[in-house]
Order: structure tokens, then sequence, then C-alpha cells
């Protein structure tokens, strides 16, 4: 038994790579379509040591490979928010990525015992954006692969291996699968302070898709442009990570002007501050 079965169901969404009880803050990240907790485990070591990474692991991979993956916006936010609400201590930060930053959304937009004190969504369209990219999760097998290949984030010998991907076929359609049909319903404010980041080369979610969240954000919004395409938390991990320390270290409820950041032009920051905003920079 392991130790998340013995605390109970709701333990076994979150996986903690440094447990830090005593920690200041908890940085909880919602990975994207077909991932798992394990790939924000190389985060942990570069937060600072009283912020704990919690990363979120959703049914169907992982040590939950043998749970059906949720299909449902509905019935997926409301096990999240309850998984948040029994296992996370406050204050915390909600961040997501692709898919994971419309489950964000989806949490914190319906009643929720503690709210983040912000959240961050990245790589991200607003709801009602344009441009939206094929729908895939219904294609035959070998296109719907195809197609997954070309997102280049899953690895081509897992792609590979038709044994390995019958067993992660159920996920990865469930999972491209809320991520089509995503929203629903007219679009919310959000009730925290929301930051976004996207990626310069990012295709399926490009800078004015990702910036539009302005609209639905009335506590504080910024947006901030990392090097890379649409798994640049995986190209840019350093940047990504100096930009989520930044946004920890201003105070939850200062007073902000909507703003962002494009790589392309803003100067490199060399210097962090609690104060002082973060700029994201070209990878060294």
């Amino acid at each position: 038994m392991t130790d998340a079965t013995a605390r109970g169901p709701t333990a076994l969404w979150f996986h903690r790579p440094a447990p830090r009880p005593g920690a200041r803050l908890r940085l909880v990240c919602v990975p994207y379509a077909g991932a798992g907790a394990g790939v924000f485990t190389p985060w942990a070591a570069r937060l600072p040591h009283d912020v704990e990474l919690v990363a979120v692991r959703l049914p169907g991979r992982e040590s939950r490979i043998r749970e059906r993956p949720y299909a449902r916006w509905g019935p997926l936010a409301a096990a999240f928010r309850e998984a948040l609400a029994e296992e996370i201590a406050s204050p915390y930060v909600l961040f997501g990525h692709s898919m994971g930053g419309m489950l964000v959304y989806e949490t914190v937009t319906r009643p929720l015992g503690r709210a983040p004190e912000r959240v961050v969504i990245s790589g991200c369209r607003a709801p009602g954006t344009t441009g939206e990219p094929p729908l895939i999760h219904d294609l035959p097998d070998a296109r719907f692969v195809e197609h997954v290949a070309r997102l280049s984030a899953t690895p081509p010998p897992v792609l590979a291996n038709s044994a390995l991907m019958r067993v992660l076929m159920p996920t990865l359609r469930a999972d491209f699968r809320l991520a089509e049909t995503w929203p629903q319903g007219p679009a919310r404010p959000v009730p925290v302070p929301v930051t976004t980041l996207w990626g310069v080369d990012d295709e399926v979610a490009p800078r004015a898709a990702v910036t539009a969240w302005r609209s639905l954000a009335p506590h504080g919004f910024r947006s901030h442009g990392v090097a890379g395409g649409h798994f640049f938390p995986h190209d840019s991990a350093d940047d990504v990570c100096s930009l989520l320390c930044g946004e920890i270290a201003r105070r939850a409820d200062e007073k902000e002007e909507s703003q962002w950041c494009d790589p392309r032009t803003s100067p490199p920051t060399t210097r962090r501050s609690a104060n002082v905003p973060v700029s994201s920079w070209r990878p060294r």
C-alpha cells in the first residue's frame, strides 16, 4: 500500500517530488494532454526552498494507469476541486499548461472552498478565440497517432511501440476529447489574478489567443512570452521556472496593471525582487 493510498483516494491526485511540509506556498501544476505528474519533477530543484512543487496526476496515467480517464469536463473538474480541498493547504498557486490550463479554468470558475492566490495559464487559448487546430480525438488510430506525433510531445519510440500505445490510447483520446470540446457554455470571469505564458513560436496557442485571457481577468492580469513552441515548458524550463518564481514572489494583494513581456523585445532580466516584475528572455 502506498502512502497516497493509505491517506485516501484524493491523495492519488498529487505527487510531491520534494516534500516540504513547512512550505510557505505550494505550486500546484496540472499537465497537458497525455502527460503525467512526472513532467514537472525537474522543476522542484528550480523553486525556492520554501515553495513546494505539487504535480497533479490525473486518472489513466503513471500510478493511476488502471483508472478510467475522464472524458467530460464536469465530473473531472468536480473531482479535482474535491482533491484540492482535501489535500492542498493554502496559500497555493495553480499552474496549468495547454489542457491543464483548461482544467485550471474549469476548476476556479466554479464554487471552490479555498481559491488559489493566482492562476498561471500556460500555452492555452482563451475561450472563444478563433483559429483552433483541427479535431483529432475521433480519428482512426493511425491518423490519430500521426497528428499526436506532429505535436512533438510524445517521444517517437513510444509512438512506435504498438503494445504501449494500446495502453496509452484511451487516455490520449480522452484528453484530446476534453481539449477539443472545451469550452462548454458562456465564458466566465476568473475570480483571482491571472498570469499567462505563451510560446513565441507556438502555432497551437499563439500570443494573441493567450493574451485574450485579459478580458476574463478582472482581478489582475500579466502575460509573458517564452522562447519555444507549444511545449516551451520543456524547451525553456529554466526561463519558465524563473517566471514562476517571480510570480510567486509578488504580493498576492498588490495592485496590478495589465502588462505582457515579449522575449524578442524585452531586455534580459538578471535580478529578481519581490516587488519587481520578472521579464522573460531567450534561453542561454
